[in-house]
């Protein structure tokens, strides 16, 4: 899970970077960046709800907002299928 997180921290600082540097392929690294980050969130926090249990469940413990939050943010911005479309349009571009 630490590995899987730290590859789409890295995909989105360098998203980032080609936004500040107004790169001609921001938009496609920005959607495969949101789409990556966002899907393996979720994977991580589902599978660490796994790993608790019916405790996960609980909102006594912060992993019960995470997985909810994490769903919405593969919805909000646009959903995930949006940004395969994005990537896919920008692939074709090249």
């Amino acid at each position: 899970m630490a590995t899987e997180l730290e590859a789409a921290r890295l995909l989105l600082y360098q998203a980032a970077t080609k936004v500040d540097a107004k790169a001609p392929d921001a938009t496609k690294h920005a959607a495969m960046a949101k789409r990556f980050a966002t899907d393996v969130g979720f994977q991580v926090a589902n599978d660490a709800l796994q790993l608790h249990g019916g405790y996960g469940y609980l909102k006594d413990f912060p992993l019960e907002r995470h997985v909810r939050d994490l769903r919405v943010h593969q919805i909000l911005e646009g959903t995930n299928e949006i940004m395969r479309m994005i990537i896919a349009r920008e692939l074709l571009k090249e």
